[in-house]
């Protein structure tokens, strides 16, 4: 990772630590990746991140996440639905994460893509205070130039939304 998407991770594990939040990953086309990411800062690996699940395989999505097979079929395993009943479904499975963060996307030639959405398109999906924030974004690069763009933009997004709650409070 670059140092400013490095920083931007940093501080969002910090503010999830010092607000005493935890977060889970249900991640697709990231096969871990946020997870990991999110687990490499200071005790965040035991103070914030409760776990993940890959869901790579549109099977996973339908038999751990219990999403409708017709639900994939009609919108796509990578698609702004598909990432949302993806988080929805998440919190099921992680109950005490306060953050359910959910990502599909094409990291590679292949999957849905169209021309509408091409390869280096994500969805991210953040479930916080029982409420959706959706986001989609087309990223270029490599492979793993666009994880670590996702990874940095999701981290803003958390912060971002961590900011918000303490304004509120």
């Amino acid at each position: 990772m670059q140092f400013g998407e490095t920083m931007i991770l940093k501080q969002c594990c910090d503010a999830l630590e010092q607000n005493l939040l935890t977060i889970a990953f249900i991640e697709s086309a990231s096969s871990g990746y946020l997870a990991s990411q999110f687990s490499i800062y200071k005790n965040s690996g035991a103070d914030i991140l409760l776990g993940g699940l890959v869901s790579y395989d549109p099977s996973i999505k339908i038999s751990i996440l219990h999403i409708v097979p017709s639900f994939i079929d009609a919108y796509t395993a990578e698609s702004a639905e598909v990432t949302q009943a993806m988080a929805e479904h998440g919190k099921n499975l992680f109950t005490q994460a306060d953050f359910i963060v959910a990502c599909t996307g094409l990291l590679k030639p292949g999957g849905s893509a169209t021309a509408e959405k091409p390869e280096g398109t994500f969805y991210i999906s953040i479930l916080f205070k029982n409420q959706f924030y959706n986001f989609k974004y087309f990223l270029d690069g490599s492979p793993i130039e666009r994880l670590d763009q996702l990874t940095a933009l999701t981290a803003k997004e958390v912060l971002h939304l961590v900011g918000t709650a303490n304004t509120l409070a």
